[in-house]
């Protein structure tokens, strides 16, 4: 009787033990259903977060330096920081380039501009950036729509040195519009590159179409790979009255994180107010689009303390600690007796 038992205990074993085998795999499956979902749902908030990070920004401070001919900096339309040099570098849409050290506020440039190195240059430069992850130095120039007594150059290009001789990023091109060439770009921590046409690209440029592409260049081990296009809506709304600057204009973008960027939008009012009209959009990534926040992260016509002159250049300004800060120039244009003067703006995240 107890054999019979044992018997049977052995032919239902096996029968549980299959049981316990789909449970068990029942058991994992879920598991992993349930990991999988908690991904997700953390993945969907860090996007929401991400999304949800509108910077905003006020006026920490400003300087404005004597007019031209005192003083070298004059005509600015690049700047940037080198965090590991500690070096400043401005240059100007004439070919003029300059490096400073030991800057600990805003007017040490102006008392430093005669101790400056200070080189001569043939580029009219309109964007400089330094990538240290790569250590390329990058560079948009902008020479003039039609030949000149300044020049027979009628092209706009973005040019770079990983180590000589130097390269094309976008090859030399006729610029698409009157004085409307390429004046920016932003380098992500990762060695990503944004480049940003002033008034868009050929057959971008004209009142009515106000889509325009940024073109976003991942970094390869040597060189960059093709450009991606992402859409973006430029404001053209600002100067209609103007010939030229009724196409709006981006004179700078700055890299916030690799899905974020600053975009700095100006135009001439020359018709009705005569005045600079200037906005700081933060934008985002959004599939192939650049959507901009719902509100600017800056507005330079909104009870601003004076007025704002020719937005062109943008850097991050060091801090260790606290809110990011924003350094922007303006370009004061040749000529002696434009009353223009180089400005200064010093912005501090709120």
């Amino acid at each position: 009787m107890q054999f019979r038992r044992f018997i049977k205990l052995l032919l239902i074993i096996p029968q549980y033990l299959t049981y316990l085998y789909y449970f068990c795999l029942l058991l994992n499956k879920s598991v992993f259903k349930m990991k999988k979902l908690i991904l997700v749902l953390f993945s969907c908030f860090c996007i929401h977060s991400l999304k949800a990070q509108s910077i905003k920004f006020e006026l920490s401070d400003y300087t404005i330096l004597a007019k031209k001919p005192i003083g070298a900096l004059h005509g600015i339309s690049g700047i940037e920081y080198i965090s590991s040099k500690n070096q400043w570098h401005l240059a100007s849409d004439r070919g003029n380039y300059f490096i400073f050290d030991s800057i600990y506020n805003i007017r040490d440039f102006e008392k430093r501009q005669d101790i400056a190195i200070a080189k001569k240059t043939g580029y009219w430069f309109e964007a400089i950036r330094f990538d240290p992850r790569y250590s390329t130095f990058l560079y948009a120039v902008e020479n003039e729509y039609k030949p000149n007594k300044d020049t027979n150059d009628t092209t706009t290009y973005v040019g770079y040195y990983d180590s000589f001789p130097p390269a094309y990023l976008i090859p030399p091109m006729h610029l698409p519009a009157d004085n409307k060439g390429i004046e920016a770009i932003a380098v992500t921590d990762s060695g990503t590159v944004w480049i940003a046409p002033e008034s868009g690209w050929q057959g971008e440029t004209e009142v009515g179409n106000d889509t325009i592409h940024f073109w976003k260049f991942n970094r390869k081990n040597s060189g960059y790979g093709e450009a991606i296009p992402y859409s973006y809506i430029i404001d053209r709304s600002g100067c209609p009255l103007s010939v030229t600057e009724k196409r709006g204009g981006i004179s700078e973008i700055l890299a916030v994180n690799e899905n974020q960027l600053l975009v700095l939008e100006r135009c001439f009012d020359e018709k009705a107010s005569k005045k600079i009209k200037a906005k700081l959009w933060q934008v985002t990534v959004e599939g192939s689009t650049l959507k901009k926040d719902s509100a600017p992260a800056f507005d330079f016509n909104d009870n601003f303390p004076f007025v704002v002159d020719n937005l062109e250049g943008m850097s991050w300004w060091p801090v260790e600690t606290g809110k990011r800060q924003i350094l922007l120039v303006t370009d004061d244009n040749p000529g002696l007796n434009n009353n223009q003067r180089t400005q200064l703006i010093l912005l501090k995240e709120k």
